[in-house]
């Protein structure tokens, strides 16, 4: 069975979801923070870029300052290269880490002595695209998916189609032209379906279904 697939992100009021250079920003108040851990303790795992892991190093878990819970969701990284930072937060906790390369990825300097366990999934391709992304892991048996960002993967995932439901909250500040877009090149307009708007905090959060 196809993976549920979320993506989740949060962005300035002109579409950027981070500083020059790809530095994190604090987009998200404290009703998005309870409303982004909800959605990670209800999957089974978290996928982001390479990026997203070497520049913002987030640990991707449930923080019980914005929602309890005792379940500690797999990661999931696209590292073409296998140039992720090891030493990042995501490994260590005790779950698995599934990270997809290309073919021509060397994975001679991954380290055995990590938290977390290692699974490396290699694509045919020199990039692993969402397609054999969604399917590695139904196989591997993960029926909900979160996908939080970066640019690269958010526009991978739904120029393929490879997605059910988008959230994106907006943050009011603005960024300008020296920020990072939502969303990378397309080679045509998608439509996405009908959005769904709510007032979050001074935010305001977009949800779209696929096919509503």
């Amino acid at each position: 069975m196809k993976p549920y697939v979320k993506i989740n992100f949060a962005c300035s009021m002109d579409g950027r979801i981070a500083l020059r250079g790809g530095k994190a920003f604090k987009f998200s108040n404290n009703e998005d923070l309870a409303r982004v851990h909800r959605i990670r303790s209800e999957s089974d795992i978290i996928l982001v870029g390479r990026n997203t892991i070497n520049l913002d190093d987030p640990k991707l878990v449930v923080n019980e300052k914005y929602h309890k819970s005792d379940h500690i969701p797999d990661a999931a990284i696209l590292d073409s290269n296998l140039t992720v930072n090891y030493e990042a937060r995501v490994f260590t906790y005790p779950r698995k880490v599934v990270i997809f390369c290309g073919s021509g990825a060397k994975d001679e300097k991954i380290p055995v002595n990590l938290r977390s366990k290692i699974v490396l999934r290699k694509s045919e391709t020199s990039r692993p695209d969402s397609g054999f992304v969604l399917r590695e892991l139904g196989k591997m048996g993960y029926s909900r998916i979160m996908i939080e960002g970066g640019k690269s993967v958010i526009t991978s995932f739904i120029s393929e189609g490879n997605w059910d439901e988008i959230s994106i909250f907006y943050s009011p500040v603005m960024m300008g032209e020296e920020g990072i877009p939502m969303f990378g090149v397309a080679e045509y307009p998608i439509e996405l379906g009908t959005p769904e708007v709510s007032k979050l905090g001074k935010g305001f959060l977009v949800r779209i279904k696929k096919g509503l």
